[in-house]
């Protein structure tokens, strides 16, 4: 099953976890399933049914983006890692 790795900002929803195992067979899916999990998380990562601009995910260290998105496949022994870029002033 693939392993997502959770960023220290958001490892309250995951009960202190740095990696959290869930299923799927796309990055999306992957998210789902997490934000499934933990609802409370959806809103610092979706907005309007997208990622949000400041958050970066990656599979086996490449961005999505270069990718295919959400849509890029996902294998079992994978790691998704969140990036959340945390601003302040």
């Amino acid at each position: 099953m693939p392993v997502v790795l959770v960023p220290s900002a958001l490892r309250h929803y995951t009960g202190q976890q740095a990696r959290v195992s869930v299923p799927g067979h796309t990055v999306a899916a992957i998210l789902d399933s997490l934000t499934a999990e933990t609802p409370e998380m959806r809103s610092h990562l979706f907005a309007a049914g997208a990622l949000r601009h400041f958050v970066v995910v990656s599979k086996n260290g490449q961005d999505i983006r270069l990718l295919q998105g959400l849509a890029t496949p996902v294998a079992a022994a994978d790691e998704i890692r969140i990036l959340a870029s945390i601003a302040g002033g």
